[in-house]
């Protein structure tokens, strides 16, 4: 017999730098003859160098599965463990909810389930659930398709998403899952923060830990930037803030003006009409190009890596009067140990001026586009609900548009 001894140098310390990185949307158990339990995921996460996990409970079908496990949590430091809740209404979207302290009922409603098929229930109440427990709630692998703004994509946006988003009742997106597109998840969520809502970018891998061959968790993560500290609070309330970013390989710290993501930009800071900005970017995979974003136009690109490996960028843009500024990276072939359909990479916005301004120019667009989508979903609403009364349904999106319908013009 030989003994053989790896040693694998990571790409980054992400710790050392002050960030923290959570698995957001996973499962412990779904269904199958072999159960794990919650201490089964310690040396899953430290292989995976994973510092947060929150896996949710949700039904498999009829089986609401797990409920003795809610409220469990991994005493002591890292890895951080605490159980969330997924809520399906498959009709009108799937949530996922974090610190809520108690579960929410139903699980499942809407068209198509045999139970609650008929209820007059909205995504909204789960949202304003979550809030009022002192949680978060945030919608799971929203987007299929990368152009949800084309004519035929638009039907792919779940149909109470833009609502809840315009009502400011969504807390964070999932921008990064192994079930959804990255590109089309983040051109909806830039349309959000153009009009001012300052949502969060969230990333979850969906994996089911006891399956085999399962992709592995933290395969989709996000970066909370928290100082170094590795606790609950510190970590929620960066998580919560967007001073983040969401990966499936590439690392990005992005600083513009000397910020980061989730804070501010003073207006006074762009000296001669533009400011400073660096990136460093890290990964342990190859990625095609990097970009700077202002309000969701890219206004610098340039190639990313062939290989795994680190590059420093630094240059100097014009800023608007209002709006918000991110990096993306994107591009190349999907491989180990990314398991994505393609490598992606976003920071959280850094804002201009103050939290949630926005772009009158950028704002209109934004409002008009997502009036379109708004008009494809309330058609499915009304398919899906046929001969049915739904005045809760019918208020809320109605709520929706008028907020739109204000909005549009500049």
């Amino acid at each position: 017999m030989v003994d053989v001894n790896l040693t694998l140098d990571p790409v980054w310390d992400a710790q050392g730098a002050g960030w923290v990185s959570a698995d957001h949307h996973f499962h412990l158990n779904y269904g199958g003859p072999y159960d794990l339990v919650p201490t089964d995921l310690i040396p899953m996460m430290k292989g995976e160098a994973l510092d947060v996990a929150t896996p949710l409970i949700a039904n498999l079908h009829d089986r609401f599965e797990s409920q003795d496990l809610w409220g469990w949590q991994k005493p002591g430091g890292v890895p951080l463990i605490r159980f969330g809740q997924e809520i399906r209404s498959h009709f009108l979207g799937h949530m996922g909810l974090i610190e809520t302290q108690d579960l929410f009922w139903p699980w499942v409603w809407g068209p198509g389930y045999q139970v609650y098929g008929t209820d007059d229930r909205t995504n909204g109440e789960v949202l304003e659930y979550a809030h009022e427990k002192g949680g978060l709630g945030y919608y799971v692998h929203p987007v299929s398709t990368a152009e949800p703004f084309s004519e035929g994509g638009r039907a792919s946006v779940p149909v109470e998403l833009v609502v809840d988003a315009v009502l400011g009742d969504v807390d964070a997106l999932e921008l990064v899952c192994l079930w959804s597109n990255p590109i089309g998840t983040a051109a909806v969520w830039h349309r959000f923060l153009n009009l001012g809502l300052p949502i969060a970018p969230s990333a979850g891998t969906d994996v089911m830990t006891n399956f085999y061959r399962t992709m592995a968790v933290g395969t989709t993560r996000v970066y909370a930037n928290t100082g170094g500290a590795a606790n609950w609070p510190a970590y929620l309330g960066a998580y919560k803030a967007g001073r983040s970013f969401v990966t499936n390989g590439p690392m990005l710290d992005f600083r513009v003006g000397g910020v980061g993501p989730g804070e501010v930009v003073p207006l006074d800071a762009a000296k001669g009409g533009s400011i400073e900005w660096t990136l460093d970017l890290r990964t342990a995979v190859p990625v095609e190009q990097v970009e700077v974003l202002v309000n969701g136009e890219v206004v610098w690109s340039s190639a990313g890596l062939s290989q795994p490996g680190h590059r420093a960028y630094s240059g100097r843009i014009d800023l608007p009067e209002a709006g918000w500024i991110a990096v993306r990276a994107v591009g190349g072939p999907a491989g180990w140990p990314s398991m994505d359909m393609y490598p992606f990479a976003h920071t959280g916005a850094t804002w201009i001026g103050q939290v949630g301004s926005s772009d009158a120019a950028a704002r209109a667009q934004s409002a008009r586009e997502l009036m379109q989508v708004l008009d494809v979903s309330e058609q499915q609403l009304i398919a899906g609900y046929v001969n049915l009364d739904i005045p809760k349904l019918r208020a809320r999106f109605a709520r929706a548009r008028a907020r739109l319908e204000a909005l549009t013009s500049p």
